[in-house]
């Protein structure tokens, strides 16, 4: 029995673009166990959601994008690079099972708490290139929903990178230079 069909990501061929981005990660991580390999898959395809439904991949989105990969133990710089190539090649193509698949492997591999780390994460990406967008926070609202994560105990999470839904005026925007930063 092959890997993709013990992770129930082979049934016929029906998830093609998972298949597609384990098989850059097991070639990237050859000594990584399938759960771990899974759990990786799972969530580069919530954070590419979530990137490129706003109809663009920003370049803050992909450098935080590609630093979030480096973080991934024994993921080499090639490495990143394939994975990060996958996603981008297959993003637009997932299907709803596919993105369906990748729900049910979080809920039946993350505790809660992991799962409210997930969407946190979710949101810092978003946030990558200014204030999360209304696509962005509906998609982590579904995404959420998806994974039983409340948003009322992260909401100001989703919304302290940015001006609320009242833009402040452009001076109010941005910190003033010189402003204490950590």
């Amino acid at each position: 029995m092959g890997l993709l069909a013990w992770l129930g990501l082979k049934q016929g061929g029906s998830f093609p673009n998972l298949d597609a981005l384990l098989k850059e990660l097991r070639t990237a991580l050859p000594d990584d166990e399938a759960v771990v390999l899974r759990y990786i898959a799972t969530v580069i395809v919530l954070l590419g959601k979530v990137a490129c439904v706003d109809g663009r991949f920003s370049s803050k989105e992909d450098e935080l994008l590609r630093e979030l990969l480096t973080h991934v133990d024994g993921l080499a710089p090639s490495g990143v690079d394939a994975v990060f190539n996958a996603l981008q090649g297959k993003l637009p193509a997932l299907q709803e099972g596919e993105v369906d698949r990748c729900y049910r492997e979080l809920k039946a591999l993350c505790n809660a708490s992991e799962r409210v780390e997930v969407v946190r994460l979710l949101i810092r990406l978003a946030a990558a290139d200014g204030a999360p967008t209304p696509a962005e926070r509906a998609e982590i609202q579904s995404i959420a929903e998806e994974l039983g994560v409340s948003l009322a105990d992260i909401e100001p999470d989703l919304s302290m990178p940015g001006p609320s839904s009242s833009p402040a005026p452009p001076d109010e925007q941005r910190e003033p230079r010189g402003g204490a930063q950590g």
